[in-house]
């Protein structure tokens, strides 16, 4: 199954914020929609960056309240990692667990696509193996069970 039946399935909304946004605005964005990362965007839609609730929490530890209104390239992660819509979703699924992220741009041609959640990632294969399973055993087994 490829990155795309992801966002197909859980949908493609991604929060995106500006280079030059405020942490505060950010960390007030997150509670709003209750999410933990938003992708850092220029004015052409380039990707330039994510900033997650992590980010948010190093800078406050570093900074204290002055960290509130440093601007999203202050604090994002700027390397970001991503696939593509067409990616097989184990793999980025490995790639999450390899880099420790729960959270994976989807980009595509240098445009953000989405972003698949490790979570939702798990819940689109287990309910494909789920049918899987049951096509399977509707094949082995005739009406009431017996071979």
């Amino acid at each position: 199954m490829i990155v795309e039946k992801v966002l197909d399935a859980k949908g493609s909304e991604v929060l995106t914020v500006g280079p030059d946004d405020a942490v505060v605005a950010i960390a007030k964005l997150f509670e709003k929609k209750r999410r933990g990362l938003a992708a850092v965007c220029g004015a052409d839609g380039e990707v330039m960056g994510v900033v997650s609730l992590g980010d948010i929490v190093h800078a406050v530890g570093l900074d204290e309240a002055e960290a509130l209104s440093l601007p999203a390239r202050k604090v994002m992660t700027s390397d970001v990692a991503s696939c593509a819509p067409g990616d097989d979703i184990e793999t980025a699924l490995d790639k999450m667990k390899t880099l420790d992220i729960r959270h994976l741009p989807v980009v595509e041609n240098g445009r953000l696509k989405g972003v698949i959640e490790q979570r939702d990632a798990l819940e689109v294969l287990f309910e494909e193996a789920a049918l899987d399973f049951a096509q399977l055993r509707s094949y082995v087994f005739k009406t009431g069970g017996q071979f």
